[in-house]
């Protein structure tokens, strides 16, 4: 299995967080997005595009999409049926960068970038059948919001709407994830991550929501009841799961062929983490412990969920080998896989980075499954980028450090 070199100045969050989607597939090309470090301190980050010619299994060439202005502002990327991509430069309390291009390999075909604002972070991006763009992100304000964007085929941005707000003024991680079912609807999963101190230090992961649209965004759905009322609160959600003290870490989710949503989560009681899917009755967890053999998720992991053609589940997992509990960004992780039919059976468990103790193999990227180009995307199985290097930044550490890191890119 071999293991491509896209970079060696990656950021040290290169290929973090899991509901961008940084790899398309399109007309034998890979479009990969990533984010590389600043070349000096006090310079931007550089949100990178590469264009990999999967005939010859090589890097044609690389572009720059973006600047940001530390190790948050990697890009989100998303193909319409028209076979344009669309990208959101990431930003850390700043405006997202929107930009757009019919022939993606050519930096000169490229959009000029527009800036939504005013204080985004994490771009999830989706695009239906008929072109519309969905985009959830948080918005950082007096309490910190998750909100909802839409733009129609051929017209200007819409403004946003607020789904969820932060119960306490503060820092609070939504981790939301968009994904489209097979009959165009909507789903968004969400955590309330918060303190009542508001530092970001204290904050304790307590809930995971799920909402949904079958109308394009137009109303949203939280288990069965009509949210007339938005945003949507911490006593007003009905949650997949609720723990007060905290200990709930949410990955991305996809859309089976039935149109029930899964998602990955570390929660209490699941060391290794569950697979929450949607059925008739309610939300089913299955516990992971069997198929990751014990690997240890407590506190959350860098993860990555996505689905193939044959209806296979496929979790990219960056964990301690040694099953230890570690800190989410630990030097000792490596990626790991899991691959499990439509009955969530395993069907295959592999770690697919070699074990160096000394440098992290993580923030796993696979390629987004795609509804509405199921005859492109992942149809021999998702592509995966990650992150090998250590972590520099987060809380109580420097985001806009310089470290650099390699991006590797390998078939899943």
């Amino acid at each position: 299995m071999p293991h491509h070199l896209i970079s060696s100045a990656g950021s040290d969050r290169a290929t973090a967080y899991e509901m961008s989607n940084k790899i398309v597939r399109a007309d034998g090309r890979l479009y990969l997005g990533w984010l590389e470090a600043a070349r000096q301190p006090g310079e931007p980050t550089r949100a990178m595009l590469g264009v990999w010619n999967l005939a010859a299994a090589k890097l044609a060439h690389t572009m720059v999409l973006g600047e940001g202005s530390d190790n948050h502002c990697g890009p989100a990327l998303a193909m319409d049926g028209g076979g344009r991509l669309h990208a959101l430069v990431g930003a850390h309390h700043g405006p997202f960068l929107y930009r757009y291009s019919d022939r993606p390999g050519d930096p000169a075909s490229w959009s000029a970038p527009e800036p939504l604002g005013p204080k985004d972070t994490y771009p999830s991006l989706v695009i239906d059948a008929s072109g519309t763009l969905h985009l959830a992100h948080r918005e950082q304000a007096e309490r910190w919001q998750l909100w909802y964007r839409r733009k129609r085929l051929g017209r200007p941005w819409e403004p946003p709407v607020s789904l969820a707000i932060s119960p306490t003024p503060g820092y609070n991680h939504y981790m939301q994830a968009l994904a489209l079912g097979p009959t165009g609807t909507l789903h968004l999963v969400f955590q309330f991550h918060y303190a009542e101190s508001g530092r970001a230090i204290d904050c304790e992961g307590r809930a995971i929501v799920h909402l949904c649209s079958p109308d394009g965004g137009d109303t949203w759905w939280n288990e069965g009841m009509r949210c007339d009322a938005l945003p949507i609160t911490i006593e007003t959600m009905r949650p997949i799961c609720h723990h007060a003290a905290g200990g709930v870490r949410l990955g991305n989710l996809v859309v089976d062929a039935q149109d029930r949503p899964w998602l990955f989560a570390s929660v209490p009681g699941h060391p290794s983490g569950a697979l929450w899917r949607r059925e008739e009755g309610g939300w089913d967890a299955l516990d992971l412990a069997e198929p990751l053999g014990g690997l240890n998720a407590v506190g959350g992991r860098s993860s990555s969920l996505s689905c193939d053609a044959a209806g296979h589940l496929h979790l990219a997992l960056a964990a301690d080998p040694n099953r230890r509990e570690t800190r989410w960004f630990d030097p000792s992780h490596e990626i790991h896989r899991v691959v499990l039919n439509a009955k969530g059976e395993l069907v295959s468990h592999a770690q697919v980075t070699d074990t160096n103790p000394a440098s992290a193999r993580w923030l796993p990227a696979l390629e987004a499954w795609d509804w509405n180009r199921r005859n492109v995307c992942c149809a021999d199985g998702p592509w995966l980028m990650y992150t090998d290097g250590l972590n520099a930044g987060g809380i109580g550490g420097n985001n806009a450090n310089t470290v650099q890191t390699g991006v590797y890119l390998l078939k899943a």
